[in-house]
């Protein structure tokens, strides 16, 4: 009997972190899974970067978990991460396929240029600062909100099939 109280607990140690995953760990999973996808129901204009970059503004809250979209691809380049404290030091040479502002930004989007750029984020508000792409945590579930006058403003054809299972905030007609 022992034996199988030390096996049991042997087995709880082992697999306590995955009974105990933090749910946000799962929840930015889900966002870069998220944002990959973005890839195939986006149409950004034809451009000459060598690589499909992908840009996280502000504190990243995907830290590794984000990383092995840099094995991937998007309209036959390679997908690169980049990371940015803030707007000024984004490298003007790197365009900006896709932004992930993370909710610690405070500085205006409406003041930005963000043309051929998906500019996603991560609350409530997004959609009203500027943003075109917001996850909004709903009852434990991601959900996306839509801002389909800034995302066409900017040069970009969204999907049909993207717009069915978001709420479009802004710009529906």
């Amino acid at each position: 009997m022992t034996v199988v109280r030390v096996f049991f607990a042997l087995v709880c140690i082992t697999f306590l972190p995955v009974l105990f995953a933090d749910d946000s760990v799962v929840e930015y999973k889900v966002r870069a899974g998220y944002l990959y996808n973005f890839t195939k129901f986006i149409t950004w204009p034809v451009d000459n970067s060598k690589t499909f970059n992908l840009c996280i503004l502000g504190d990243d809250p995907f830290a590794e978990l984000i990383d092995p979209i840099e094995k991937l691809s998007v309209m036959e380049r390679v997908i690169k991460v980049f990371r940015f404290d803030n707007f000024k030091s984004m490298d003007k040479e790197s365009h900006c396929h896709i932004l992930y502002v993370n909710s610690t930004i405070k500085e205006a989007l409406q003041r930005q240029n963000f043309n051929n750029t998906l500019v996603v984020g991560e609350t409530e508000q997004f959609i009203d600062q500027g943003g075109m792409i917001s996850f909004v945590n709903r009852q434990g579930k991601i959900k996306l909100q839509i801002n389909l006058e800034m995302i066409t403003r900017s040069g970009l054809k969204i999907s049909a099939k993207l717009l069915e299972v978001a709420d479009v905030v802004k710009g529906a007609e």
